[in-house]
């Protein structure tokens, strides 16, 4: 099978389509050339297309992997016959970022400092922040260019540490959203997420405001489902995590999460 035959490949977006074809060339490499390799790190939508590719080439030889266990940012690595999947292959390194309590950086702050860097959203995984420390996943070459070149986020200094201590990352918490909605559609939810009226969440998915998945969400027709995760810029990022019974009006009883 070539990358051609892949019909459910059409009608994604010129980003997305360079995405798949990278993975296409991973698997086609591992099965044809005996060569493993690595994606760039994928978003939760990229990393459910890449599984999709990869069964459509019956190819079971890949992992993938973040630098840790519930990593949401992950690479895609395709073996080779002569090489078993091994999470230590992969070309990712973890720094850790110690700064003061006070200065209270953020994912944003970390994630800007590094972008003002001249390094790409995807070579930089999971960001994980905590009170006085950052734990970043980045891959070799952009974790050089860190070490190299960050001295400071924002305005507060940092100091920085390779690896990081799997005891001291930072736990996710949440705030939940209790509420009815009318059905799951993506605007209904979204508008109970951020607590606005339905025709505002239509003008932020207009605006390209809203991913779920990883990928930007082209309509608010979509309908959700218990476990989708979604965000919504200048919000956060929110997960659908649970869907109960309805109201005697037929309105649905859901349960959003939003990470904090």
């Amino acid at each position: 099978m070539s990358r051609t035959e892949l019909s459910f490949l059409h009608g994604l977006s010129e980003e997305d389509s360079f995405i798949a074809g990278s993975i296409a060339d991973r698997i086609e490499a591992a099965v044809h050339k005996d060569r493993s390799g690595f994606t760039c790190f994928l978003s939760e939508g990229r990393a459910e297309l890449a599984v999709k590719i990869a069964a459509s080439y019956r190819f079971g030889r890949y992992l993938l992997w973040g630098g840790y266990g519930d990593a949401d940012r992950v690479m895609l690595g395709a073996f080779s016959d002569y090489e078993e999947p091994d999470a230590e292959s992969f070309p990712i390194r973890a720094l850790t970022f110690s700064f003061r309590k006070q200065d209270r950086l953020t994912h944003r702050d970390v994630l800007g400092s590094l972008m003002g860097l001249g390094l790409t959203r995807d070579s930089v995984g999971d960001i994980l922040v905590s009170e006085d420390r950052a734990v970043v996943f980045l891959t070799e070459i952009a974790a050089e260019t860190a070490e190299r070149e960050l001295a400071k986020i924002g305005r507060a200094g940092i100091g920085i540490t390779q690896g990081f201590d799997p005891e001291c990352l930072p736990k996710r918490e949440f705030a939940e959203i209790k509420g009815t909605v009318s059905s799951l559609r993506a605007d209904c939810v979204l508008a109970l997420a951020v607590r606005c009226s339905r025709t505002r969440a239509e003008q932020l998915i207009a605006q390209g405001a809203v991913a779920v998945r990883g990928n930007e969400l082209a309509s608010g027709a979509k309908k959700l489902a218990e476990g989708d995760t979604f965000t919504v810029r200048g919000s956060g990022k929110f997960i659908l995590d649970s869907i109960g019974g309805s109201t005697k009006k037929e309105r649905l009883f859901i349960t959003i999460k939003k990470f904090v």
